[in-house]
């Protein structure tokens, strides 16, 4: 009996038409603010992340190629993200680099995947918490491949359950964060978990003609009230595509290829220099929108053409 055969080790090669990066770029491209000048304020930006406050809410989001561009830059990134006061996301791959980053104090998060066994997952968790992680997080759209077999990279993965997630959440006080979550039956499942909070996430195609995460995520924001501290990304690149996502109803954001890109083209300091760009483009729209602080955006400020 024959069997399917992907082409290529990352899976199938999406058609545009079903591009959920196009997909959702051309959503959140819609999306246009609405000023309003009279009674404009001087905004802050202080942003809590469990028991620390950042600068910004805008965090570098988990994505590779920063050893691509030099020796340990993702060490110098970590570093660059720090600077500018707020927080490094990475991935699984590599925990060398992993705890490098650790080592060096970098307030980061790691971004783990849904290993089949609870027991290394607890080990890993274990690492993070010993050693000064900001957080951990996982990637849930991780346990099945897009053909609907059972995902693996460095080891076996497999879907979660709510009770697994309640067991991992209860496994440190680190903040936990599940990432990848595109609808409301998953964010209220993560609600019952008991988690810290999820990221609205297409994971940059790994699923075709997926909604985009600007799209769902007021609906989210509706069903799970503040019950969890809710992030989004994907093409958040500029303050005013941060403010979108946040007037839409998001508390913080992940930006990764436009950070990447920052880095690669003036380094450590032109990656400090970009989140403070974009920190500064989003205070400029919260304060000409009449929005004071990060608690109170003015969501009525966001229009959808």
């Amino acid at each position: 009996m024959a069997t399917f055969i992907p082409k290529g080790k990352n899976g199938p090669v999406v058609i545009k038409s079903l591009n959920s990066n196009q997909i959702s770029d051309a959503y959140r491209d819609r999306l246009v603010i609405s000023y309003q000048f009279i009674e404009s304020c001087v905004p802050t930006i202080a942003f809590p992340f469990g028991d620390r406050v950042l600068n910004t809410p805008v965090m570098v989001g988990p994505i590779g190629g920063f050893d691509r561009v030099s020796e340990a830059g993702t060490l110098g990134a970590a570093r660059a993200t720090a600077e500018a006061g707020s927080i490094f996301w990475t991935g699984f791959h590599n925990k060398t680099e992993w705890t490098e980053i650790l080592k060096a104090g970098v307030p980061a998060v790691r971004v783990i995947k849904p290993l089949k066994d609870n027991k290394r997952l607890l080990e890993e968790i274990a690492f993070d918490t010993e050693n000064g992680a900001a957080g951990y997080a996982m990637d849930i759209d991780h346990g099945l491949t897009v053909y609907g077999e059972l995902d693996a990279q460095q080891e076996q993965f497999s879907p979660k359950t709510v009770a697994d997630f309640r067991l991992l959440s209860e496994a440190s006080p680190l903040p936990f964060f599940l990432k990848g979550v595109v609808s409301v039956h998953d964010a209220l499942l993560a609600a019952e978990a008991g988690v810290t909070g999820i990221v609205i996430s297409g994971h940059n195609n790994r699923f075709p003609c997926a909604v985009p995460p600007l799209k769902i995520l007021p609906k989210i924001r509706e069903a799970v009230g503040d019950r969890l501290q809710i992030l989004v990304d994907g093409g958040l690149n500029t303050g005013y595509e941060v403010f979108k996502a946040l007037a839409l109803g998001a508390d913080g954001v992940l930006s990764a290829r436009g950070m990447l890109a920052a880095y690669s083209k003036e380094g450590p300091d032109g990656l400090t220099q970009h989140i403070l760009e974009v920190t500064a483009e989003l205070k400029g729209a919260m304060g000409n929108t009449g929005s004071p602080d990060l608690k109170h955006i003015n969501r009525e400020s966001v229009i959808l053409l």
